[in-house]
């Protein structure tokens, strides 16, 4: 090895490979970097004799060394008798990191604060946790396709020592269902225990029994504690909380814990995943835990994972000068398509002109919201986002003034040779119902059990337009007979279509026809109390599963 030192620019190895692989009395390299450090303990100080120069990255609110509170009494002894000398020498025991000693010795960090892993409602919760809304997230909302963003899901598990079987069931239900639909095709999975490694081990013995070796190793799906994901990602992660509703009153309070454990683990659990984040639960969170739980924070942001984005919005404002307003004008005039305001995670840009896959982000500078002064700021930004592929045209507004159709030329130019075509300003936004319609779909393939042999859903076919249903449904038990001809008797046989369907399958089909977004219990009574209103007047037959119009 001693030869090979200087034959090889860089090295990259865990601590414990290059502590046997290289001599500290001969051996020096010109930086050294420690990688997670917050997460190392005292034998990464081993690397950093190595080093002329010393850069210690890792993040101070995220999972301490996994040894912290282990074995206090030997170290302390140890410091008296041998570091009484050393300058912050109670820093060097289980308690703290490589990184906390780096912070102490070295001063005020770096701090990096663009985060590009995360869509922005899904690491909106670790930034309000743990970083006081200082992160800026620069991935869009619309950069991925899979809808919503968080998902809470409850359960009626129970909590059995530190497992919750229904729990990892659902988990391991909703990966197949996942598997098997192609909105998921290619994504990687991750399942987080907060609450020890049992429940981990369980999820990850379940997965192995019902999931092909080859999928689990191509979607790299891992079962594991905060810990054991730190410094990782994976486009999907799942959450399971294990703990389940006491016979009465409610679950004791989890806090941000002794140095802030539980925090950390909440921050690094909740920052994972990169285009879906599930929570699974066992408890009504309103009424299980207290105002304090961190558990109640976290289902709260997953439940309106928009709420604080609205007030860092409302807060921001949404200040559209009449210079952006004329602008906008003539491109509309023009036939294309602009959306104003577009925001990109942290930031916003002035005008969005979207047509044929393309897109051109337009600057208006020099009025009152743009004034001189802040031009190196917009600069600055524009850089950032020049990162992530967008492309910029900038128009000075005393040009634009002097000299509209001179001054609006480079755009169009631009916009020419960019292949933007003009195309009518038609609705960005998603249907009603079509933010859960995933979640839908997950939900009718683990109805359907997962078989193999199910037929996939295509996540690109038309919804089913709703019609009215009935303003006046009749009660189960009305002995009166049912109108033949009553919109909600001709929505239910137009879906049926003359053939048989299986019936949580076509359940969930008639609540999305009726304009319901989610089949919620209330909404699954009325249907099924329809249905078998149907079913006795001898228009329907359901059994077996199915349902079969006669």
């Amino acid at each position: 090895m001693k030869q090979c030192v200087d034959a090889v620019p860089v090295w990259i190895m865990p601590v414990s490979i290059m502590a046997e692989s290289f001599d500290p009395r001969c051996t020096r390299f010109d930086v050294v970097i420690v990688d997670e450090a917050s997460q190392a303990d005292l034998n990464a100080l081993i690397p950093l004799y190595l080093g002329k120069q010393v850069i210690v990255v890792g993040d101070h609110e995220q999972v301490t060394p996994l040894g912290v509170g282990r074995g206090q009494a030997p170290l302390e002894n140890l410091q008296q008798a041998m570091l009484r000398s050393i300058p912050n020498a109670h820093l060097f025991d289980h308690m703290c990191s490589i990184y906390d000693i780096g912070r102490q010795s070295f001063g005020d960090a770096i701090r990096l604060v663009e985060h590009f892993r995360c869509v922005p409602e899904i690491i909106a919760f670790s930034n309000q946790l743990s970083y006081a809304g200082a992160i800026r997230p620069l991935r869009e909302s619309n950069s991925t396709d899979i809808k919503p963003a968080c998902v809470a899901c409850r359960v009626q598990g129970v909590r059995e020592g530190d497992t919750n079987r229904s729990e990892a069931h659902r988990i391991i239900d909703t990966i197949k269902a996942m598997l098997q639909h192609p909105a998921y095709q290619g994504k990687t999975i991750g399942v987080i225990s907060m609450l020890g490694e049992a429940q981990a081990l369980l999820i990850q013995s379940l997965l192995h029994q019902e999931i092909d070796g080859v999928e689990i190793a191509n979607r790299r799906i891992q079962a594991g504690i905060p810990g054991d994901f730190q410094g990782d990602e994976r486009d999907i992660m799942f959450l399971s909380l294990v703990d389940s509703p006491p016979p009465e009153g409610t679950l004791r309070t989890i806090g941000e814990g002794p140095f802030e454990l539980n925090k950390k683990r909440y921050n690094v659990a909740a920052s994972r995943a990169r285009d879906q984040f599930w929570v699974m639960h066992s408890f009504d969170p309103d009424h299980h835990l207290r105002p304090k739980d961190i558990r109640l924070q976290l289902l709260k942001h997953v439940q309106d994972p928009l709420a604080y984005l609205r007030a860092n919005e409302r807060e921001v404002g949404r200040a559209e000068s009449p210079f952006e307003r004329d602008v906008l004008q003539r491109l509309t005039d023009a036939g294309f398509r602009v959306r104003s305001q577009w925001p990109v995670g942290y930031y916003r840009i002035d005008l969005v002109v979207e047509g044929a896959g393309q897109r051109l982000a337009i600057e208006c500078d020099g009025d009152r919201y743009h004034p001189i002064e802040r031009l190196a700021d917009d600069m600055a930004r524009q850089a950032v986002l020049e990162r992530l592929g967008w492309r910029f045209v900038r128009i000075r507004g005393s040009a634009f003034y002097r000299d509209a159709e001179g001054a609006m030329r480079p755009v169009f130019e631009r916009l020419q040779a960019l292949g933007i075509p003009p195309e009518a300003n038609h609705g960005g936004d998603p249907a009603p119902g079509q933010e859960n319609r995933l979640i839908d779909e997950l939900d009718a393939l683990i109805g359907q059990g997962n078989e193999p042999g199910d037929v996939r859903l295509d996540p690109q076919a038309a919804p089913i337009e709703p019609m009215p249903a009935e303003p006046h449904p009749l009660p189960a038990d009305d002995p009166r007979p049912m109108p033949a001809e009553g919109l909600g008797h001709r929505q239910v046989m137009e879906l049926l279509n003359g053939r048989s369907a299986p019936y949580e399958q076509f359940l969930r089909e008639l609540a999305r026809a009726r304009g319901c977004q989610r089949l919620g219990r209330r909404v699954r009574e009325d249907l099924e109390a329809e249905l078998e209103l149907m079913a006795r007047h001898g228009q329907l037959e359901i059994g077996d599963d199915e349902i079969r119009p006669l």
